[in-house]
């Protein structure tokens, strides 16, 4: 970092000497010459590379002392390339921040303005106002939701958690809304009851090498392409998953249709019959506002949705290690590197999961993009909203810090960036033996020295302040 400075200063001392002596020897500077207050070669007259390049040595510094031999990785980014790193390349278990890779994915596979469309369908059109069967087809929509849903997850008492398995509430699907264009299309009586099919992903519902408290705490719901509110039922003190996400949906679909006068009877799975007809259907937010508040959330369950959904379109298989191969493939292919990334889920629950701060930081730096805006549009802001509403609160990063972060036991992790009119983009992942209120408290520190940057003194102290010009003696 010592030779960085005096690059830096031969480099400015150069520049300013090019143009001083430009100035002197044009006919004004002739007649009549000064003394130079600040001499030609003062890094005075480019101070702010200085600054930085100061900056930057104390940055690394400060990061190295925070992580110490600890299995660790961190880079940050000041605009003009990066001002401190460490282990980079070095993959590491990266909980949630690996939502973001399956987000770019999700985003690239699908587009930014695609809509998941969920529907309603019978083997023949409506006769007389009744259809024998109804089938509800699931299209991988994570946020299809009944109308009670949003109040369900805001009494939640789990809600403040880090890693919540309830879903998004800016962004929902109303099952609701498909009750209603079911009626509208003049079915008053279902004798067969409503069929919930979701054949376009396989029947795994958690991954055998997940901790079976993800299930009981409850940290994600049961994955399947056809879920209703996060395949959660309302169980007090908290949200339950249910056995079944598919029949679950068909159960509440036939509540909603009884409540608008239809006769339904009992529910069911089943796949929907070729050729079927088209009752009802229900179409989703945009991808990026789904994918947004997913980041936002740190909504597990949605991003094993988005993986499967990543795995069918480019495979045309359903599952989770389908899904897995294509983001890492998919992210790749758009130039991010991926040497040492290896995927198990799409969630970043999985403790088998390997991503490097590089990659990270490659990812992060997509969000510049129109069709990648969404990893910056849910991005939690410190002190403020999502996983990082009760974080950094009333510190000097509130409002300004956005990041994604990353809990579980043993691992911590945190990317984005700092915006004070310079934007600052990190990426750090720890992981070890500590718990995750530790992780948690690490992450804040190592959040507060990249907002510090470039933590440094003023030029003026850097540099000695030059005497008052004087008129060079005449003869």
């Amino acid at each position: 970092m010592r030779r960085l400075v005096a690059l830096v200063l031969v480099a400015a001392a150069f520049g300013c000497a090019y143009f001083a002596l430009r100035s002197d020897d044009s006919p004004a500077a002739a007649g009549s010459r000064q003394r130079l207050a600040t001499p030609l070669w003062s890094p005075r007259r480019v101070p702010q590379p200085v600054v930085d390049a100061v900056g930057a040595q104390r940055l690394q510094s400060q990061l190295d002392a925070e992580i110490g031999s600890g299995q660790a990785c961190v880079v940050v980014n000041a605009g003009a390339g990066d001002v401190a790193s460490r282990n980079a390349a070095v993959p590491l278990a990266p909980a949630s921040t690996q939502k973001l890779l399956t987000s770019m994915a999700a985003l690239s596979t699908l587009g930014a303005d695609f809509k998941f469309e969920t529907k309603a369908v019978a083997a023949t059109e409506p006769q007389n106002g009744t259809v024998e069967r109804l089938w509800l087809v699931g299209a991988g929509d994570p946020s299809l939701s009944t109308p009670d849903y949003p109040g369900l997850v805001e009494s939640n008492p789990r809600r403040d958690r880090e890693e919540q398995a309830t879903g998004p509430s800016k962004s929902v699907t109303s099952l609701g809304a498909l009750a209603d264009a079911i009626v509208a299309a003049g079915v008053r009586n279902i004798p067969g009851g409503v069929q919930g099919d979701d054949s376009r992903y396989d029947g795994q519902r958690y991954l055998p090498s997940w901790s079976p408290t993800y299930r009981t705490d409850p940290e994600i719901g049961p994955v399947g392409a056809l879920t209703v509110n996060h395949g959660m039922t309302a169980v007090q003190p908290k949200l339950t998953p249910v056995d079944d996400p598919a029949v679950f949906a068909a159960t509440e679909l036939a509540d909603l249709l009884r409540a608008r006068g239809v006769s339904v009877g009992a529910p069911g799975r089943s796949t929907a019959p070729d050729g079927a007809k088209t009752v009802g259907t229900v179409q989703s937010a945009p991808l990026h506002d789904v994918v947004a508040a997913a980041i936002e959330s740190s909504d597990n369950l949605a991003m094993e949705m988005l993986a499967r959904e990543v795995g069918f379109k480019v495979a045309r298989q359903g599952t989770t290690a389908a899904g897995a191969k294509a983001i890492v493939d998919r992210v790749h292919a758009l130039g991010v590197p991926v040497d040492g990334v290896a995927l198990v889920d799409g969630s970043g629950l999985d403790y088998g999961n390997r991503v490097t701060c590089q990659t990270l930081m490659s990812v992060l730096g997509m969000g510049a993009r129109p069709e990648f805006r969404a990893l910056w549009d849910g991005l939690a802001v410190a002190g403020q909203t999502g996983t990082l509403a009760d974080e950094l609160r009333g510190s000097p990063l509130t409002g300004k810090l956005h990041g994604k972060t990353g809990s579980l036991q043993g691992v911590t992790g945190l990317a984005g960036f700092v915006d004070e009119g310079r934007l600052v983009v990190f990426s750090f992942i720890a992981n070890g033996g500590f718990e995750q209120g530790g992780g948690i408290a690490m992450r804040a520190r190592i959040a507060g020295i990249v907002g510090r940057y470039p933590d440094a003194p003023a030029a003026d102290q850097l540099v000695p302040t030059p005497a008052t010009p004087t008129s060079a003696a005449r003869p």
